[in-house]
């Protein structure tokens, strides 16, 4: 995957309605599961006022969604600290703000289907990971990305034979803040760390080609959907990691390649807002990761590849289900493994997560959630003799096995559009190495959604 935002950034996205649009990070999903297809229609007043923290802007928001253009702005605050452990103790405050526009063909050129997305991000503040603990796995939702501003999203979507063809291309990601890409569930909007949001984090891990928001690069994605029970979507990108540097800003647009490719297939049961029985997602897939790729190689001698590919599957399943039907409250899990075969080619050959997420447990409460979970990354032979990281003292790291993420959050909703989201984290293995104590981040996001 890929990272998150503070000062005054932008992001102008063509997204979906209220009424439609898939959860936000720390926002109660619309419906567990599922990204409605894109199409566009005007959402009314009640529906911005259920969903932003400004409701309908006095009326402008509605008057701009009449004419099919849906502007927001989300602003995520991330103050942590690190207890014990890590390179030293400290806190530190990293910020994402980004602001969103939907414009709906239909509405404003008579285009029946389409939609722009254009948008802007900045990151500002310090990552707790980089400069307190030393880990891999980003402790702040907002550390997605380095603290610069920068273009997002420039990109043009079109729904197809009655919404079940789309077609999306131009600056886009392999993951999505708004809705889902590849590789995604709703629950895991509901974490606080990156390693679980939005995606797994082990995609970004293991595929410098792979770009997760707000990094964009040229591409195009494909999602066929017969029935609402089934999907199959494919994407290629240009994969070339430069285009991340942040002195870019976004605007490399540049397509030196190499190609970064990705497939999946999703499978739903007991699907809809009138299904009896307990939804569940099974979603599976593969990527390659074109280029040349220096690996150890017996003897301790480097030699050279060409192209990586990982394979990974995740599901989602409604545990239990109670209070009125209407709020959706219920408990949900969630689960995901990525493996790369060839473990001389990846330095984490093995990822996965797993959590439970609880939306509503407090009747007087119904659209808080709490939430568990645990994330595993495992570190290859030949990346444990060849990375040099370097902890107090000079001393470089040269065994590296495994690093764990433990975290236990509460997302309050205050009032629509505003969450404040607590966060323990333990962290096991910092850099997959016992040279660095396991260490303990506390701290909280706030959520706006402007």
């Amino acid at each position: 995957m890929t990272y998150f935002l503070s000062a005054i950034a932008t992001c102008i996205t063509l997204t979906l309605p209220a009424s439609a649009q898939s959860a936000l990070p720390g926002e109660y999903p619309y419906h567990p599961f599922r990204s409605p297809f894109a199409y566009q229609t005007a959402a009314p007043s009640e529906e911005f006022r259920e969903k932003y923290l400004f409701g309908d802007w006095l009326g402008y928001r509605s008057e701009l969604a009449a004419h099919g253009i849906k502007p927001s702005l989300l602003f995520i605050v991330d103050p942590f600290a690190n207890l014990m452990g890590g390179l030293r103790r400290g806190v530190t405050n990293y910020d994402l703000l980004c602001l969103d526009v939907l414009v709906d063909t239909n509405e404003l050129l008579g285009l029946a289907g389409g939609q722009f997305h254009v948008g802007f991000a900045v990151n500002f503040g310090t990552s707790l990971s980089r400069h307190y603990v030393g880990n891999s796995f980003p402790i702040q939702l907002a550390d997605v990305a380095g603290a610069q501003p920068k273009l997002t999203y420039l990109s043009y979507t079109q729904a197809l034979a009655e919404n079940r063809l789309s077609v999306r291309l131009g600056r886009v990601t392999a993951n999505s803040v708004f809705g889902e890409e590849f590789m995604g569930s709703e629950y895991f909007k509901a974490m606080a760390s990156v390693a679980f949001n939005l995606v797994p984090l082990g995609l970004f891990l293991n595929a410098p080609g792979a770009f997760g928001y707000p990094e964009t690069t040229w591409g195009a994605r494909i999602k066929f959907e017969p029935v609402p029970q089934f999907y199959a979507m494919a994407g290629g990108y240009n994969g070339d990691p430069a285009v991340k540097e942040g002195n870019q800003h976004g605007l490399d647009f540049s397509l030196r390649g190499p190609l970064f490719a990705i497939g999946e297939v999703g499978f739903r049961w007991n699907y809809g807002d009138h299904a009896t029985g307990l939804p569940r997602n099974i979603k599976a897939g593969a990527y390659y990761n074109g280029g040349q790729f220096d690996v150890l190689s017996t003897g301790g001698q480097t030699r050279t590849v060409h192209g990586l590919y990982g394979l990974y599957i995740l599901s989602d399943q409604v545990v239990s289900r109670w209070g009125d039907s209407s709020q959706n409250r219920h408990l949900g899990w969630y689960g995901a493994f990525l493996a790369t075969p060839g473990q001389h080619l990846n330095s984490a050959p093995y990822f996965f997560d797993t959590g439970l997420v609880a939306y509503g447990p407090v009747v007087h409460r119904p659209k808080d959630f709490a939430a568990m979970g645990l994330a595993y990354g495992s570190y290859a032979p030949g990346f444990r003799q060849t990375e040099q990281s370097i902890i107090p003292g000079g001393m470089p790291i040269t065994t590296r096995n495994f690093e764990t993420t433990v975290e236990w959050t509460y997302g309050c909703t205050i009032r629509p559009g505003l969450v404040v989201q607590p966060s323990v984290q333990y962290l096991i293995h910092p850099k997959g190495t016992t040279a660095i104590p396991n260490a303990l981040a506390i701290g909280f996001n706030l959520v706006i959604n402007f």
